[in-house]
């Protein structure tokens, strides 16, 4: 009973199946896209940050709800990057594609 009501009911070969090895991980794939806001300008972000602040302990972690979170390693961190939040703001602002308005969130992050 391959063929019932014109649709072939087979499995495929997996190699034929798409890029998701099991149902789990397409499921996973579709949630993550849904819940990951994207942004252009935020997407370029972190391919020239080493460039823009190569000695800063932040790096560009996500964009969330119109914000761009920064990760820092530890407290002590956090606290001393608070004080140059707005000369990171005004680099960013400078920048080509760059939003009307910058929110910067700082955040500790272990890895």
């Amino acid at each position: 009973m391959a063929l019932e009501n014109g649709v072939c009911w087979r499995p495929k070969d997996p190699q034929l199946r798409g890029r998701y090895d099991t149902f789990r991980s397409a499921l996973e794939a579709a949630f993550l896209d849904l819940t990951t806001e994207h942004d252009p300008f935020f997407d370029s972000l972190p391919d020239i940050w080493p460039q823009l602040f190569p000695k800063l302990a932040a790096r560009p972690g996500r964009y969330e709800d119109g914000q761009i979170v920064l990760y820092v390693k530890n407290p002590s961190t956090l606290y001393a990057m608070r004080m140059k939040l707005g000369t990171i703001r005004k680099t960013l602002s400078e920048l080509p594609n760059a939003p009307k308005k910058i929110n910067l969130k700082l955040e500790i992050h272990s890895s």
